[in-house]
């Protein structure tokens, strides 16, 4: 591609130095338009496109230039200047004192055309036919004028063609051309290149009609260009032919008037010639000037060449580090898919959040509510501390006075029993000797009376037993009203505490209050088991005294009514003296209370949870107390000894009946026999009420012991229930003061809930904007990762351009030293080319001069009409009359490969 470019120029210079040589000879003026026609042509010549370029001179500066034109798409190429276009195609070009270039499009007909043949060892052949092959090759060039006038010659009509002469120029590689040959042309070799330049006049051998003259009867028209060589694997890059008009006018013939001015134009021309021959010489002094200028042009072909290389290299690195910036955009998108999967999980974090306050806010407004009504409940427990108070009291003295009663129950039916059974062995023997002994009826009355007083003393200890049962059972009952207002009160204070510790959830609002209570208990214990232990040593004491004196008294009562002798009723007595009643009070354990509560974190007083915590266990103390009373045990055993003591008086009664029964049936004894009987009787009677009441016996002395026993462990269990009260009571004052606190805590702990609930909403629209926000970061990087990859692409292609890019600047920097070898062949031609000049000017004007004679007249003629045809076509798209104007045509063919 580069190469054919090179040639392109090479040509395209060679033809404009054969069509600007006139010009360098003559002054001439300047022309008011100038326009240059390019032309795209077939390998064969045929017009395929035509581009108008025009420069129109504003040598005045004025503000509108006009100009005539019949082109299509006309384009301003050098400035921003617009144009206004009529109907009749005249542009008005606003220039504002610049010249104005533009071009546009026709498809008008040409003024001349160029038609190519090709022929192959002497045969005809195609273009496309031709390319590859090697022999004997001609390429014909056949120049052809289609602009045409009338003028009167010899006032006969006669056909006069525009004055074109056209130059064709072509480069044909000496490594593939050999043997070169032009007819009515040159060629230049530089060693590389064959530089190859044609000449023609078409029409102008005809407008003349040299044909008439003598001299050109056997000269050939010069309306084309042969050229012919010997060819290995033909191929042809292009040819440029040039086509120009004015070349009479640049001569002067245009100013000829009579023969002797044509005699002068012939002289001028004469001279004119002489200085064409002279110009080949400026020419030949150029060309080696240009000879030398390409050293300074190879160079920077090369300099293009190394920065070229330059420019490949950076476009690699860049190339090559593109997957880097590809995977970093890779990651960068991944990232913010992260992103925005993070937002969304924040997102419902953050409205996990805020349900969550809202659901804290509603638990703290229901702890507010409970914490006052926790105030009201403990204002409530205050003011009734008193009278709790008051009742432990009430019931601890009672208690002292239900164990007192208790021991003396014991006492008595110990008494009682030891009479009732001395009474029944008694009657036992009593019955026995009445079998046994009937006739001795002087003894009955003396049995009968001892019997009688013994009915009597069993009934009045009958007596005291009952009337001890019954105090005992209303000191029961007493203390039963007592524990049960004692356990309605602490029923109270456990609500009460409930509902307080409900309200501040806080199952461990006792943690602080444990050493407090451990001490006030300790303290409890010792002082519950000092007081039961001085109790029982005094209950003790006094039981196994009175049992002891009540037991010998009542036995020793006893074997007298029975007849038993002195010593048998001393070793009786004896015996009895080693008996000891043991009805003291087993010594309470003590009482250990342990407080066991985990930290709760919340920001609730700490001495409102100390409160509560002492009011806690204080309860457990009295319901320890308390379950150390057990009224209902006691209720059953009161109850047993009652029912025990009803039996003893009903015996007792039944008893003294049979005694009264038997007194009566003393009188009458004289009647032995009837009384007889009678007595048996009342004394069967009397023995079976006697075995009733000793069947009892067991009975009530193991109530009684179990009664006492109880009565100790409820007074016990009281002592231990006053402490707690005492206790509570504190604790209540204290739970009393902790509970404002409580109360103020739970408004600032409300406050601050609807501080955070009123920034819920914030938070909620900060995390939406920044879900839509990394949506639509992730959305931008998509489209970054699109760009990247079409980047990628755009990289790739542009490393691939720029190594296109570095081989042709190689290549370009080859053509320029080939370029370098040329010029030096070109000064070698230009001196050939000044010596063909010479031998045209010796050959050619020198003979045309000559030709002055016979046919001088008609030859001025034409030669006028030839002159007025070249002065009249100014402009091929169109100009303004009488206006001074120029046109070239340049048609290039397209190349043979």
């Amino acid at each position: 591609m580069k190469r054919k470019y090179v040639q392109a120029m090479m040509t395209g210079m060679a033809a404009m130095l054969a069509v600007t040589v006139p010009v360098t000879t003559v002054a001439a003026a300047t022309p008011e338009k100038e326009q240059t026609v390019y032309v795209n042509a077939d390998q064969n010549g045929n017009v395929e496109k035509v581009i108008v370029s025009n420069w129109l001179k504003n040598a005045d500066k004025e503000s509108t230039v006009e100009d005539n034109s019949e082109l299509n798409n006309i384009t301003n190429v050098k400035g921003e200047e617009s144009y206004t276009q009529g109907s009749d195609g005249k542009l008005v070009w606003a220039a504002d004192g610049n010249d104005i270039y533009y071009q546009g499009e026709t498809s008008k007909e040409l003024p001349v055309s160029v038609k190519m043949t090709y022929f192959l060892d002497g045969k005809e052949i195609s273009a496309a036919d031709l390319a590859g092959k090697s022999g004997k090759v001609k390429i014909r060039i056949d120049y052809t004028n289609n602009s045409s006038q009338t003028a009167k010659i010899n006032s006969k009509k006669e056909t006069i063609y525009t004055p074109f002469m056209m130059a064709t120029g072509m480069i044909l590689p000496t490594d593939t051309f050999t043997n070169v040959e032009v007819t009515n042309g040159k060629v230049i070799s530089d060693g590389n290149n064959n530089i190859v330049l044609g000449i023609g006049f078409p029409g102008l051998y005809d407008s003349l009609k040299l044909g008439d003259l003598d001299s050109f009867k056997d000269k050939e028209s010069p309306d084309y260009v042969e050229i012919t060589a010997d060819v290995e694997d033909f191929s042809l890059a292009l040819t440029a032919t040039v086509a120009t008009t004015g070349t009479l006018k640049e001569l002067g013939l245009d100013d000829i008037d009579d023969l002797d001015d044509l005699q002068d134009s012939l002289d001028k021309l004469t001279e004119s010639s002489t200085a064409l021959v002279e110009g080949s010489r400026a020419l030949q002094e150029g060309i080696q000037e240009l000879d030398s200028s390409a050293d300074t042009f190879v160079d920077g072909l090369n300099s293009a060449d190394d920065g070229a290389g330059q420019l490949k290299d950076g476009i690699d690195t860049m190339n090559n580090s593109k997957g880097s910036l590809i995977s970093g955009i890779d990651q960068l998108v991944a990232g913010m898919e992260s992103l925005g999967s993070g937002a969304g999980s924040l997102q419902s974090g953050v409205k996990s959040y805020t349900d969550g306050t809202e659901q804290l806010n509603a638990g703290i407004a229901q702890v507010n509510s409970g914490a006052k009504q926790l105030n009201a409940g403990i204002s409530q427990l205050n003011e009734k501390k008193a009278t709790l108070t008051a009742g432990v009291a009430q019931l601890s003295e009672g208690g002292k006075q239900l164990e007192s009663g208790a021991a003396s129950l014991q006492s008595g039916l110990v008494a009682y029993t030891g009479g009732a059974e001395q009474l029944g062995a008694g009657i036992h023997t009593l019955y026995d000797t009445m079998e046994d002994k009937l006739g001795n009826v002087g003894e009955l009355p003396g049995a009968v009376s001892g019997l009688m007083d013994g009915c009597k003393k069993l009934s009045a200890g009958a007596a005291a037993l009952q009337a001890g049962a019954d105090q005992a059972a209303a000191s029961a009952s007493k203390l039963n009203d007592a524990v049960t207002a004692l356990s309605g009160a602490v029923t109270g204070t456990k609500a009460a505490v409930s509902a307080a510790q409900s309200a501040v959830s806080a199952p461990q609002v006792v943690t602080d209050v444990t050493k407090a209570s451990e001490a006030a208990s300790a303290e409890a214990t010792t002082k519950a088991k000092e007081a039961v232990a001085a109790e029982n040593e005094k209950v003790n004491e006094a039981a196994s005294t009175q049992a002891t004196e009540k037991q010998r008294a009542n036995v020793e009562a006893a074997l007298k009514a029975a007849g038993v002798d002195e010593a048998t009723r001393q070793a009786v007595l004896n015996n009895l003296a080693g008996i000891q009643v043991n009805v003291g009070v087993q010594t309470s354990p003590e009482v250990s209370v342990q407080v066991d509560a985990s930290k709760v974190s919340t920001s609730i007083s700490q001495e409102t949870k100390t409160t509560l915590a002492g009011v806690q266990e204080n309860l457990k103390k009295v319901e320890s107390g308390l379950a150390g009373v057990s009224m209902t045990e006691t209720e059953k055993q009161m109850q047993s000894l009652k029912n025990g003591a009803d039996t003893v008086a009903i015996g007792t009664a039944n008893l003294a009946k049979s005694a009264a029964a038997l007194g009566d049936a003393v009188e009458p004894l004289t009647t032995f026999s009837t009384m007889t009987q009678t007595m048996l009787g009342a004394v069967n009677q009397l023995k079976e009420a006697s075995d009733t009441l000793t069947a009892n016996d067991t009975t009530l002395n193991t109530g009684a012991a179990a009664l006492a026993e109880g009565t100790k462990s409820l007074n016990s269990g009281l002592t231990t229930l006053a402490s707690g009260a005492s206790a509570l009571s504190d604790g209540v004052t204290q739970l009393a003061q902790g509970s404002a606190s409580l109360t103020q805590g739970t408004e600032t702990l409300k406050k601050g809930s609807d501080t955070l609930i009123a920034n819920n909403s914030t938070l909620k629209d900060g995390t939406a904007k920044l879900v839509a926000g990394s949506s639509a970061l992730i959305v931008g990087g998509k489209a970054l990762q699109s760009g990247g990859n079409t980047l990628s692409a755009g990289i790739q292609k542009l490393a691939d351009g720029a190594a296109q890019l570095k081989s042709g600047t190689s290549q370009l920097a080859d053509g320029g030293k080939k370029l370098k070898e040329g010029t030096t062949k070109l000064a070698d031609g230009s001196t050939e080319l000044a010596d063909g000049m010479e031998e045209f000017d010796e050959e050619g004007i020198q003979k045309i001069s000559d030709l002055a004679g016979d046919n001088l007249t008609a030859l001025m003629d034409r030669l006028d009409a030839v002159t007025e045809a070249d002065k009249d076509y100014t402009a091929f798209d169109g100009w303004k009359k009488d206006a001074d104007g120029s046109v070239k045509f340049i048609i290039e063919t397209a190349a043979i490969k």
